[in-house]
């Protein structure tokens, strides 16, 4: 569990936590399917870290860790979302972070994620959290991956 001194929680949601992700259903793409949100908080690979402030979720980072016969293991981070109104407040940066430190806490080697070249808010938000754009990683029509790399 982390905090800003504002109020501000960050935190990994459990299977109990069920309630107050369905109540967030709005900082997701599309509506959320309670079986589908089960299912993902239950999966040890599966993993939602939320921005909480009083209480509400407002900000979250999904991720998920995988497993290769013949690779390392990796965390892929799928989603960002941050209600509009806390973005610009390091809240992306600090879920990032939250998730990262957990990816090599489980030992992952890489972590990556995928977005368009147009999407100016997650290229920056992406790099302050240490991501590294690859130009050979450039896949199809403008869209960048990013990965990142724990501490040595």
């Amino acid at each position: 569990m982390a905090g800003d001194g504002a109020g501000l929680i960050i935190r990994r949601l459990a299977p109990a936590d069920l309630p107050l992700l369905l109540a967030a259903s709005v900082l997701f793409d599309h509506p959320l399917r309670p079986e589908m949100a089960r299912r993902f908080l239950a999966h040890p690979d599966h993993h939602l870290f939320a921005a909480m402030a009083d209480g509400a979720m407002i900000g979250f980072v999904s991720a998920v860790t995988y497993l290769h016969p013949d690779k390392p293991l990796e965390c892929w981070l799928n989603e960002v979302g941050v209600a509009e109104a806390w973005q610009r407040r390091g809240i992306g940066l600090a879920l990032m972070r939250a998730a990262l430190d957990h990816a090599w806490l489980l030992g992952c080697e890489a972590a990556w994620v995928l977005t368009n070249s147009s999407n100016r808010a997650a290229r920056g938000l992406y790099a302050a959290a240490g991501g590294t754009a690859s130009p050979a990683a450039r896949h199809g029509d403008g869209v960048i991956m990013f990965d990142f790399r724990p501490a040595a």
